[in-house]
């Protein structure tokens, strides 16, 4: 083994004498790009201005420039700071990971995540390490946790994004810049940043392995990037799966063939970080195994990852999907193609300098390329298919996308920009459509679905995101030098920027009622805490427990719904609306309290009181337990009445604050509270809460699992009450108790 101390005198001199070993092209010493600014050789040389007039957003673009990273922060920051609190927890990653860090809190398992008290395959637990970490800042507390876990996931996706440019691509102060800015002006990614999800910070490592895996690999041996390369991999494969270590893996691999290096592969440092790397994953995996749950294992390895791949239950897409989603999900760079020198990049000199880089010269950006093909290549092979599943390429794009954007001629500038402006101009007119619903007759609500009534009803802010981005197509248009893309692209971050905080603020917290279950679950956790057994019936797991502030029994199956209603005098179940309606043997006295679109379905929650029981006999200080009457009100809690979690319970809910926050995370369990459940619905009235759309939102899909092989549960006879779990989205693993 090398002695790491030695590795840049044994660089040196291998360098010479070694084929594999990166030529230093010529002018690169000229150009400010060689290795003595720490940027690799080869690496692009600064946009040329030509002789286009520099107008004042230009200049404004060179100066901030100067200190790229400092403008890009604060730019991100006035994207997020403000919008850390505004809303609920959305449907479904939203609050299915909400109750899972709630739960790893609540129980102190740290090692295993579990969803509504059983084992959680989904997902690796590192991401809610994170949010621990998060969650130690002073005044960071229930859902702001979350939502602060997206936005630092995102800013370390900026910063690594400026990183790729600048030890990868070689680029310049100036482009590593515009490559920040042209993420900052992404839709779908700023929509990304304000959704609770690990993908971000899966992104982030990624990244990070990327430019070490490059700096390392183009090297004769190089132990201080190579091994943290691997070492990353890792850490991205614990935060959410096995693409951690198959994008820069596939892409260090593609990038020595290309190079025609493949020996370098077989170099002491790659095996070491290799070694590393596996260690790493395999420590984690014997923890689990040995603390009990070796069946979570087999889960993982047969259901979460054989199965995705192969034959996906869920999301199973077309080969083609991602061609169709990618383009809208870049936009509004996707318009920039059709201007792009299309000729000038198949000539012979462009091919010519393409194959160059086997040889060394520029061969950063081969490496950005070659890992754009691969990973884009690994995500269309596999079967299941979700937009999210793109975000480890934004940065890779941004830097591809920043480069074409400064080398445009003024003529193509001005023709992307207008283009842009023109699709702003649309969306503006779109927006203030929206605005006008309110005053909209019967005669033309009557047309539409009841679910799209209620988007278009309960959405607010639309008439300031219409001013908003009338003003900036306007701005574009006639007040920015469209010649020159610097301008532009500071006018679309500017305009993202002041678009996303009212959505943000004014938007988002008004689809609470659609992509939240908050309003449901909350009441359905009064009924617990007066001593309701909950059911949920076909509902995608772990909906309901986050808000209710306790694990729910969830049921996939007529006989185990059957078998809780017999066994459970006094029970409140959740279900999809239609399926309520087709119920026909449903109890008679089951009633029907609440209803309420969640995304794209309407559910109901139904409360059973039970029969009249016996008033209790005295105690022995003269008191009396007095029985329940008929009117529907609940008795305290028994030991045969309560639910039975598999894991400790959640922290109850707070009352709803007026800014729509949730409870705090470390808050103990209330007591039983004396409030009476909410009223009925009685025939003739409307549901609690207004319906809601079936329509999906833009920006991240929510669902990334899927419900497992319905498992039955056995009828049970009082006392004791069936398990308190029942078959879920995934398959059942031991429980915590039943581990330990």
């Amino acid at each position: 083994m090398t002695d790491p101390k030695t590795e840049t005198a044994a660089s040196q001199s291998k360098a010479a004498a070694s084929p594999e070993t990166p030529q230093t092209p010529p002018g690169a010493a000229a150009s400010g790009t060689g290795s003595g600014d720490g940027k690799p050789a080869g690496s692009c040389p600064p946009p040329q201005a030509g002789a286009r007039p520099r107008g004042i957003l230009a200049r404004l673009y060179d100066l901030l420039a100067l200190f790229p990273l400092l403008p890009l922060t604060l730019i991100y920051a006035a994207q997020t700071a403000f919008t850390l609190d505004a809303r609920s927890l959305w449907f479904s990653d939203e609050i299915r990971h909400g109750n899972v860090y709630e739960t790893m809190l609540a129980t102190g398992q740290w090692l295993v995540p579990h969803l509504n008290g059983i084992p959680y395959p989904d997902k690796p637990p590192v991401y809610f390490w994170f949010l621990g970490l998060l969650d130690a800042i002073p005044g960071v507390d229930g859902p702001m946790v979350f939502q602060l876990g997206a936005a630092v996931s995102g800013l370390l996706v900026l910063w690594a994004t400026y990183a790729l440019a600048r030890l990868v691509a070689g680029c310049d102060k100036r482009e590593s810049f515009a490559a920040g800015l042209v993420l900052l002006c992404g839709m779908y990614f700023m929509g990304v940043t304000h959704y609770a999800r690990m993908d971000l910070l899966f992104a982030a490592v990624i990244t990070l392995a990327h430019i070490c895996m490059y700096r390392g690999l183009r090297l004769p041996l190089a132990f201080r990037w190579v091994i943290p390369a691997f070492a990353l991999a890792a850490v991205a494969t614990l935060i959410k799966g096995p693409f951690g270590l198959a994008f820069p893996l596939l892409a260090g691999l593609a990038y020595g063939l290309w190079r025609g290096m493949p020996r370098r592969l077989n170099r002491m440092d790659v095996a070491i970080g290799g070694g590393i790397m596996l260690a790493t994953l395999l420590a984690w995996v014997g923890a689990v195994w040995f603390e009990g749950y070796a069946d979570l294992i087999r889960n993982i390895m047969r259901h979460q990852i054989v199965d995705r791949a192969t034959a996906a239950w869920h999301h199973e897409q077309p080969w083609w999907h991602y061609l169709a989603t990618l383009p809208v999900a870049w936009l509004p760079f996707t318009l920039v193609l059709p201007f792009l020198p299309w000729g000038r990049a198949f000539s012979p000199a462009s091919m010519r300098t393409v194959l160059a880089t086997r040889k060394g010269q520029g061969d950063g950006m081969a490496y950005i390329w070659l890992a754009l093909v691969t990973s884009f290549a690994l995500l269309t092979a596999v079967s299941i298919k979700i937009v999210i599943y793109l975000l480890p390429l934004f940065p890779l794009l941004a830097v591809v996308t920043a480069r074409a954007l400064l080398r445009l001629n003024g003529f193509g500038s001005r023709m992307y920009f207008g283009l842009t402006a023109l699709v702003l101009f649309v969306l503006a007119l779109g927006l203030g459509a929206a605005s006008l619903w309110q005053w909209a007759p019967d005669m033309v609500r009557v047309r539409f679905q009841p679910q799209v009534l209620a988007l278009l009803d309960i959405a607010r802010g639309a008439p300031i995101l219409a001013g908003i981005t009338l003003v900036f197509a306007v701005l574009l248009w006639k007040a920015v030098d469209r010649s020159r893309p610097e301008g532009g692209l500071l006018t679309l971050a500017a305009f993202v920027t002041a678009l996303v905080v009212p959505a943000a603020l004014f938007t988002a917290p008004s689809l609470d009622p659609v992509m939240s279950p908050r309003a449901q679950a909350e009441l359905m956790g009064e009924y617990i805490r007066k001593g309701y057994h909950p059911v949920s019936y076909k509902v995608y797991s772990g909906t309901y427990t986050y808000y209710a502030g306790a694990n729910i029994e969830e049921l996939s199956d007529e006989d185990s719904l059957r078998a809780a209603m017999a066994v459970f005098p006094q029970v409140v179940v959740a279900m999809r609306a239609d399926r309520f309606a087709e119920w026909a043997d449903k109890p008679a006295d089951l009633r029907e309290v609440h209803r309420q679109w969640i995304v794209d379905r309407e559910y109901v929650l139904a409360e059973r009181s039970g029969p009249m029981q016996p008033a209790q006999p005295a105690q022995s200080d003269g008191t009396t337990t007095p029985a329940p009457g008929g009117d529907g009100s609940a008795p305290a809690v028994t030991g045969d009445q309560a639910p039975a979690p598999d894991a400790p319970a959640l922290p109850q809910p707070a009352p709803a604050e007026g800014n729509g926050t949730a409870p705090a995370a470390h808050q103990p369990a209330l007591p039983a509270q004396p409030a009476q459940p909410a009223q009925p619905v009685q025939p003739g009235q409307h549901p609690a809460t207004p319906e809601a759309p079936a329509v999906p939102l833009p920006g991240p899909q929510p669902q990334d699992n899927a419900p497992a092989t319905p498992q039955p549960v056995p009828v049970p006879t009082p006392p004791p009450p069936p398990p308190g779990v029942g078959a879920t989205d995934t398959p059942t693993a031991p429980s915590t108790a039943q581990a330990q």
